[in-house]
């Protein structure tokens, strides 16, 4: 078992979500491979200028494409489940498609995302049920370590703030927040600035305080640096000296 697989459920969620922790790995050499559920066709927001909202999907694909190349991950799979529409499509087929993945890969590690979807997303928890369930149905020896993505209390911080350079209330943005969470993968100002790159491929979700926080050196580190994790293994979650997940000691 080696390397990591990222399962997420819209383009963007790879860079946003979890771009640094990918690119932690993939700097060391360790294979990453990513999953993402759907094209993202529904988070039309009038970007890039000059786009069409029915060309969404194809731009949204040609935004991983460039974020994946970003973040130097190994291979990816886009599939074609609707847009809002994952926790209504087949959930066993899903499940299935997703235990394929890391039957194929033997990853020492799946990270997707939790129960509350981070925001309450039907798309992330429908994605993270269905990466649990295909975690859970790999045989126990082979069966790789599992990590959700979780947001705590100074990356819930930030948001308020970022959400203010936006013009938007500080609670815009329902966040389950957790009172403990088992890893903090603290980036360097150097991975920001690569980490920021691959959010900048996904220039058709860029939100004005995605723009704004350029302006803002302290927030862009105390947000972007920040990506906390919530370990579903029995194995007790460290980094090792390289800042690596455990399981790559």
């Amino acid at each position: 078992m080696s390397g990591l697989l990222v399962v997420m459920a819209h383009p963007d969620d790879e860079s946003m979500a979890t771009g640094g922790l990918i690119l932690r790995h993939t700097r060391e050499g360790i294979e990453v491979n990513l999953i993402c559920a759907t094209r993202g066709e529904k988070g039309w927001g009038g970007k890039p200028p000059g786009a069409r909202k029915e060309d969404l999907a194809q731009i949204r694909t040609d935004e991983l494409e460039a974020a994946a190349s970003a973040l130097a991950i190994t291979a990816y799979e886009l599939w074609d489940y609707p847009d809002g529409g994952v926790e209504v499509s087949d959930q066993s087929e899903i499940t299935e498609r997703i235990r394929r993945q890391i039957s194929s890969h033997a990853p020492a590690v799946v990270v997707g995302w939790g129960p509350d979807g981070v925001y309450g997303h039907p798309d992330h928890i429908a994605m993270g049920r269905c990466t649990d369930a295909a975690v859970a149905a790999i045989p126990e020896p082979n069966r790789p370590a599992l990590y959700h993505v979780a947001v705590d209390a100074p990356l819930a911080d930030f948001y308020r703030e970022a959400l203010k350079l936006n013009g938007q209330d500080q609670d815009a943005l329902p966040l389950v927040v957790k009172d403990h969470v088992d890893l903090v993968l603290e980036l360097t100002p150097e991975e920001v600035q690569m980490k920021l790159r691959a959010i900048d491929c996904h220039q058709s979700q860029l939100e004005i305080w995605r723009l704004e926080i350029r302006n803002h050196p302290h927030l862009l580190q105390q947000g972007y640096g920040r990506e906390p994790y919530m370990a579903l293994s029995q194995v007790a979650p460290a980094l090792t000296a390289a800042g690596l997940l455990g399981e790559f000691a």
